[in-house]
């Protein structure tokens, strides 16, 4: 056995070799492209601070009994955790909090609110379907943010260093709990030529081994309605910073 080691350490196999190879490029690709190609998925526009988000069961406006309100949630929430500074709660406990109470949806503002609150989170994405075709497809997104306001910590408030700082905004300052912070309505229709467009350029960052490239995320559904929610989400968030940078622009007095 002594000799059969030293025959290999002196001789190596060019299977060895190549998995020597193979681990040297892997590792190149951790430094290099695979870093790359991670920042390519991810949604462009971060949130403005870091925040514990919820999402609801998706509300089913279609009549299209084939469409699980959970799944098409889970895959929100899949697609939220590319979003810089969320940190996303499970589906699932969104949905005991609904059992608990005897309900299986959000329905109203101010019930999304008390959601998110049970469950942890600062906030909760509640989505609904307004139109569906699995064969097209098409898909009617309707998708809202809702935050939730909590009572600043007046013990831990210096009152010398507040009247020197600046007035920070921020998305709950801006808005009542019961207004969404954000929302945004698309049809996402696959025989539309600017849909297809950013199909492409979302399919093609996220997986180029898929056996038809970006062209699956038009023919399988989960993938195409990954895509609609990764779309909303960058959509709904831009259209908040904009919102918030033309707040802090106009300054303490105006944002009263």
């Amino acid at each position: 056995m002594i000799e059969c080691r030293t025959t290999i350490r002196h001789q190596p196999s060019r299977s060895r070799w190549s998995a020597a190879v193979a681990l040297l490029a892997l590792l190149s690709c951790f430094e290099t492209g695979c870093s790359r190609k991670e920042e390519s998925v991810r949604v462009r526009v971060a949130l403005a601070e870091p925040m514990v988000l919820a999402v609801a069961p998706v509300l089913n406006f279609t009549g299209e009994f084939n469409l699980d309100p959970v799944r098409a949630a889970d895959l929100l929430a899949s697609e939220l955790t590319f979003v810089d500074g969320a940190t996303v709660l499970p589906v699932n406990r969104v949905v005991a909090v609904l059992a608990a109470q005897g309900k299986s949806q959000i329905e109203s503002p101010a019930h999304a609110v008390a959601v998110a609150e049970a469950v942890g989170a600062d906030g909760i994405f509640v989505a609904g379907i307004t139109e569906y075709d699995a064969y097209i497809p098409v898909i009617g997104i309707v998708l809202q943010l809702y935050e939730v306001r909590r009572a600043p910590d007046i013990s831990a408030i210096d009152p010398s260093a507040v009247s020197r700082a600046a007035h920070p905004v921020s998305m709950s300052e801006t808005h009542d709990s019961l207004t969404p912070t954000g929302q945004v309505q698309f049809v996402y229709n696959a025989n539309h030529g600017h849909v297809v467009d950013a199909v492409r350029a979302y399919g093609t960052s996220r997986n180029e081994d898929l056996q038809m490239g970006w062209r699956q995320y038009l023919k399988v559904q989960t993938l195409f309605i990954r895509f609609c929610w990764h779309d909303a989400l960058t959509r709904l968030l831009a259209q908040t910073r904009l919102r918030l940078d033309a707040c802090a622009a106009a300054g303490p007095s105006e944002n009263l």
